[in-house]
Formats: structure tokens, C-alpha cells, sequence
């Protein structure tokens, strides 16, 4: 299914892999991801979910960011697999998980890929492949 409001949140379904490891999430169908243009990174995640990837069994990297209400937290993340089957297509990209987070959150470095059009008054999300 392509991108749909969720209530009044944009929303795309994923499925996240680690293909080292032979890891997927969730075992079985597609996770939400909140789609968030005030993101700046690739894919946001719970901790429970970058554990249950063994994300972070890799190196890992730390980045500080900066939440929308100002404060400052910081992430540990580690490059991973999105499968957008709705488009059939797989990006390589870095996960990152946040102490407190409780969804995905699909930011700037996934949705650059597409053009997106959000129309809130007949709640209707158009979204194409870049050329």
C-alpha cells in the first residue's frame, strides 16, 4: 500500500532488515513509519526494535539531536536495510534508535527519494519514485 494519513500523520509502511545477520522487522507483513520532513536523518527507531535487528551487535555511531521542543538527545545507530514494498524498491541507510522513542519515524535522507504531495483537505497522500 502506498502512503496514507493515519488519523492526521502521514504514515508509510516498511519493513527493516538486517541482511548480515539474516534479521527482519516485523517477522511477518509491515510496520508503520511516521512520515516526518522535521527529521533530518534516514530511519528512526524504538530501542526494542533495533535490538530485535541485533543492530547493535556493529559498529555503532552516536549523533546528538535536536528534538522539536528544543531538547537534545542523543542516538546510537548502525546502517541497515527499508523495504518499501508498495514501490519495490530497498534503500540502504542509517538506523538509529533514541532512549524513549515509541514509533518509526522515516525522515529527509529516506523521503528525498520522492516526490511527495500531502492535499490534508480530501486526505490524500500522492507519492512517486524519483526519476
Amino acid at each position: 500500500m502506498s502512503p496514507y494519513f493515519l488519523d492526521n500523520t502521514p504514515v508509510l509502511e516498511v519493513i527493516l532488515e538486517n541482511p548480515i545477520m539474516n534479521k527482519r522487522f516485523p517477522s511477518d507483513g509491515e510496520a508503520l513509519a511516521v512520515v516526518d520532513t522535521g527529521y533530518e536523518g534516514f530511519l528512526l527507531v524504538p530501542e526494542s526494535i533495533f535490538h530485535e535487528l541485533s543492530l547493535e551487535e556493529f559498529a555503532t555511531d552516536q549523533r546528538q539531536l535536536v528534538l522539536a521542543n528544543g531538547l537534545s538527545v542523543r542516538s546510537v545507530g548502525t546502517f541497515g536495510k527499508v523495504v518499501l514494498s508498495s514501490f519495490k524498491i530497498r534503500f540502504d541507510g542509517f538506523i538509529e534508535a533514541v532512549h524513549g522513542a515509541e514509533e518509526i519515524v522515516a525522515g529527509t535522507e529516506l523521503i528525498r527519494n520522492f516526490t511527495i504531495t500531502l492535499d490534508y483537505c480530501v486526505r490524500k497522500i500522492e507519492a512517486n519514485k524519483c526519476k
